[in-house]
């Protein structure tokens, strides 16, 4: 792979998910540092930002792999050394780190969500996210689970869920997003993950928000599955794909609107999964915005 190979796969989605979309992100860095041919440091950090640059513009509302990439910009410009291999050893030292702490986030995401799954349970999730899918199948381990999942239009990220669920023999019964209410009433927990996060929203696929408010009316919590490095204190721009996903070769005069996320309001949020345990949706801004400024970030 390449800074640029990778740019465009997380541009067309062939590389999605906001865990897969920062972990490959973060590789391509790393490989960049260890390959470079760069004879002086300032040289090396300023391959490193452009390339940053160029990754963090190929999915804008990723706020995950903004946050790790800004802080390994960060660190590389903080190493004191005239020396390029120095220079090299430490950054990798850092990203190595960086990729040992991002595990142990998603392991002690995995156990704090296992407080809320019971025995018999159904599970409603939406479109595709490798935190939940962790989630389920540590929980598929020792209790009785079945999930309910939406197909996820345009792109049908939910058949991604429900083959992996279905391959990992997990029970899995699959709507059509528009019978969302027929599974929501059918399921006693809800489980989405998040693209963004920020003070008062939870950013993520379409249909996000829809799913909460007929679980508020339904009385079905909704717990959102994040890391802190989610977080961001910009506001996010909601995504306008290209038509063509909804409907190619649509008659003339139609004009199709494709909005990729959208936001959800707290007040339909029952709580936050994260590494500090299951917090409240303000709480979480709190741990997040004290993490991040750790980071200089």
């Amino acid at each position: 792979m390449s800074i640029e190979q990778t740019y465009k796969d997380i541009k067309s989605l062939k590389i999605q998910g906001a865990s897969n979309i920062s972990d490959s992100a973060i590789k391509e860095i790393k490989i960049l540092v260890k390959n470079s041919t760069a004879k002086k440091p300032h040289l090396l950090t300023e391959e490193i930002e452009s390339s940053i640059e160029r990754l963090k513009s190929a999915r804008p509302t990723e706020p995950e792999t903004e946050n790790y990439l800004n802080y390994i910009n960060y660190f590389s410009k903080r190493v004191v050394t005239q020396k390029i291999s120095e220079l090299k050893k430490e950054i990798i030292k850092e990203i190595n780190n960086i990729e040992e702490q991002k595990e142990k986030s998603t392991l002690l995401i995995i156990k704090n969500a296992q407080k809320l799954i019971k025995g018999n349970q159904k599970i409603f999730t939406h479109c595709h996210s490798t935190t939940v899918m962790e989630i389920l199948k540590f929980a598929h381990r020792s209790k009785n689970i079945r999930v309910n999942n939406t197909e996820t239009r345009p792109l049908f990220q939910g058949r991604i869920t429900a083959k992996e669920l279905s391959e990992a023999k997990i029970p899995v019964e699959h709507y059509t997003d528009t019978a969302a209410r027929i599974a929501i009433k059918d399921s006693d927990i809800i489980l989405i993950g998040a693209d963004s996060i920020i003070h008062n929203k939870v950013y993520n696929k379409i249909g996000s928000e829809m799913i909460s408010i007929i679980a508020k009316n339904e009385k079905v919590p909704v717990y959102i599955c994040a890391s802190l490095m989610k977080f961001t204190n910009h506001r996010e721009e909601v995504e306008n794909r290209h038509p063509n996903e909804v409907w190619k070769d649509a008659p003339k005069g139609i004009h199709i609107n494709n909005p990729a996320f959208e936001k959800i309001n707290f007040k339909y949020i029952k709580g936050i999964i994260c590494e500090k345990g299951i917090l409240k949706p303000k709480q979480f801004v709190k741990e997040a915005r004290k993490m991040l400024k750790k980071f200089s970030l």
